[in-house]
């Protein structure tokens, strides 16, 4: 039954995954922010469960999908601060 579960947990995880792009946000009618605290909401409670339950390979799919979103978000800031154009000083 257990095996079932974080069956159901890993595929409920990648479908959440998937609805934090622009698309799923609109399908859904929320914004990819409310989707985004969603999605990490979802993947900390099943981190906590995983380690509670002893399921190792859980716990390890929700490590990897931390750090991908880890890396996400560092990639964003980073083309973020690029796109900015920089000042001009007047004289």
């Amino acid at each position: 039954m257990l095996k079932f579960l974080t069956i159901g947990a890993i595929a409920l995880l990648l479908v959440l995954r998937l609805l934090r792009t622009r698309f799923g946000a609109r399908l859904l009618g929320v914004s990819v922010r409310v989707m985004t605290f969603v999605y990490l909401g979802v993947l900390v409670i099943t981190g906590i469960a995983a380690g509670l339950l002893e399921q190792w390979v859980l716990l390890g799919v929700v490590v990897l999908l931390l750090v991908l979103s880890g890396l996400e978000e560092l990639r964003r800031r980073a083309r973020r601060s690029t796109d900015v154009a920089p000042s001009r000083s007047r004289r």
